[in-house]
């Protein structure tokens, strides 16, 4: 363990900060402190390990002081941080990133400290020494993003920020199930939960329990119309399947939050399914429940989102006389970018009615075209329609088609991954394309999917226990904010509910959008001083309302880069 520590007045810096904003209290800080004398670290991962800070409220006034603290740190870790020490799959497992060496320590930053084991464990991997630091999840999701492959092994996508994804079956891919009965005893964890997930969908299950008993593993399937079907699998395949599912629904790096709770996605030959998974302890380990439920997206009237998004009604109206222009819509995936342009198309009601959209929603990391994209704008102009939805604009020559389109027809461009508007216009402007897209670009349109609060089971929650004081303009409202505890009426009802929630970045007059060192804090920030709502305050206002769950505009919170 690193003995090494910052120096005695940033530490006493860092504890008064702490203290002021009400994370820690004097006392919690000097037993932090103590503990960083026997035992090394810094002072926040040490307070978070021994339980004396919320680490909701610790990640916040992180991601708040982060670049102030330890400005060296920061640079490092979004310019050159040392990705070739942690494996790809253990760097997404537990949320953490090998930031530096410096005289045999490397300095790792995680977000969470409920592991004691794993920093020995890093030690033995890595030879040297660690030194741990708690990240704002944000500053370690950009790394993740970046400096990361997201599928870590075949059909196992990682994409921090948002749920992560599971692929049960891509025929175009090869990636196929098998009969859980005919698995080896010694089948990667992969291959059992894929035969698990398909047996699952055969069967019409809406709930699959895993449970580990002292002989073998007992998986019980279950369903409105199904009675509790069993089959039984090897013991030893219980370790690893569990320790796949806790990475995939993000309860490895939640540490220790009560209940364990955690939530993926399978895809099945471009079938989505939602999955909630609740880890209970017992006797032999942990029982997993995973619940499957299908998605459906709650749909905006045009009056809704006319009241909502002002600026977007407007910029829609203006394509729509022009008959020419160029709208992005950026979501974390294709299904929350297509849920974007179905709001516009909402906006544009009658008007230009003869549209053709080239976007395809089930495609998955890696996947190659069939067709030529040049081959498919080609065949689907042939009718002149006067709307394009093109995809993937970041794609080579998608940028270029897209400039070229929107100088004869209205052009919808959907951008993916993108945690907001504000990432995506930071993502454009790093790309280069400002100078390509200035022209014709009408304005980006953020999308976020929610999930609705469920009234059965509403537990009520006050959001000011974990948020900091904040100015004004980025407080949290007062309201009837709450978590869903899961009923039978959502977590076992086969269906999930979403909430799309929007925001609309527009180009402001005299102002260029899409600069190249612009990031999107700077953005966000710059719109809440200037009284534009955010993703994260319109998910707040929907919260507040009740409409969804308070955990859902906290974790966008949280992971804005």
């Amino acid at each position: 363990m690193s003995d090494r520590r910052p120096p005695g007045e940033d530490r006493r810096l860092l504890g008064d900060l702490l203290v002021e904003a009400g994370i820690a209290t004097r006392e919690a800080v000097g037993s932090g402190l103590e503990e960083q004398r026997l035992r090394g670290g810094r002072l926040g991962y040490n307070l978070l390990k021994l339980g004396l800070a919320i680490p909701a409220a610790m990640h916040l006034f992180l991601k708040e002081n982060f670049d102030t603290l330890a400005p060296e740190l920061a640079d490092t870790l979004r310019t050159s941080p040392a990705v070739d020490l942690i494996p790809a799959r253990l760097a997404h497992f537990y949320g953490m990133v090998p930031v530096s060496v410096q005289d045999g320590v490397l300095a790792l930053g995680l977000m969470s400290a409920d592991m004691p084991a794993l920093i020995p464990s890093v030690e033995e991997l890595t030879g040297l020494r660690v030194d741990p630091f708690i990240c704002p999840p944000s500053l370690v999701t950009d790394v993740l993003a970046r400096f990361y492959p997201s599928e870590v092994e075949t059909g196992v996508l990682y994409r921090p920020g948002t749920d992560h994804a599971f692929v049960v079956s891509d025929r175009r891919r090869r990636v196929l199930p098998t009969l859980p009965e005919v698995l080896r005893d010694d089948a990667p964890a992969t291959d059992r939960l894929r035969a698990l997930g398909a047996e699952a969908i055969r069967r019409g299950a809406r709930r699959i329990r895993i449970e580990p008993h002292r002989e073998a593993m007992r998986v019980t399937f279950s369903g409105r119309r199904l009675h509790d079907q069993e089959l039984w699998q090897p013991h030893g395949s219980y370790a690893g399947l569990a320790r796949l599912l806790e990475g995939l629904s993000g309860i490895a790096t939640r540490g220790r939050v009560v209940p364990r709770e955690g939530r993926f996605l399978l895809l099945a030959d471009g079938r989505r399914i939602a999955v909630s998974v609740s880890a209970l302890p017992g006797l032999e380990g942990d029982s997993l429940m995973l619940d499957l439920r299908e998605e459906r997206i709650t749909p905006a009237s045009r009056d809704e989102i006319e009241a909502a998004l002002p600026d977007l009604s407007r910029a829609v109206d203006h394509l729509a006389e022009k008959t020419r222009g160029l709208l992005v819509v950026a979501g974390s995936d294709p299904v929350e970018a297509n849920a974007g342009v179905d709001c516009v198309l909402a906006l544009l009601g009658d008007r230009r009615p003869r549209r053709v959209s080239l976007a395809d929603t089930g495609s998955t990391a890696q996947d190659e075209e069939e067709i030529p994209f040049e081959a498919l704008l080609d065949r689907s102009l042939a009718d002149s329609p006067h709307l394009v939805v093109l995809p993937d604009l970041v794609r080579p020559g998608r940028a270029v088609a897209a400039r070229d389109q929107a100088s004869r027809r209205i052009v919808v461009a959907t951008l993916v991954p993108a945690i907001d508007a504000c990432a995506a216009v930071a993502a454009l402007g790093r790309a280069g394309l400002g100078p390509l897209l200035r022209g014709p670009l009408a304005g980006v349109l953020g999308v976020r999917l929610m999930e609705r609060l469920c009234v059965a089971c509403r537990h009520p929650v006050d959001p000011f226990e974990f948020l900091l004081p904040a100015p004004g303009h980025r407080g949290a409202p007062s309201g009837a904010y709450g978590v869903a505890q899961g009923c039978a009426s959502c977590r076992t009802s086969g269906l999930l509910l979403w909430e799309p929630i929007f925001e609309f970045l527009g180009p402001l007059p005299g102002e260029e959008l899409l600069l190249p060192d612009v990031p999107a804090r700077a953005l966000r920030e710059d719109r809440a001083r200037r009284g534009t709502e955010t993703l994260f305050l319109a998910g707040l206002a929907k919260a507040a309302a009740g409409i969804v769950d308070a955990r859902e505009p906290l974790r966008l919170l949280l992971h804005e880069q």
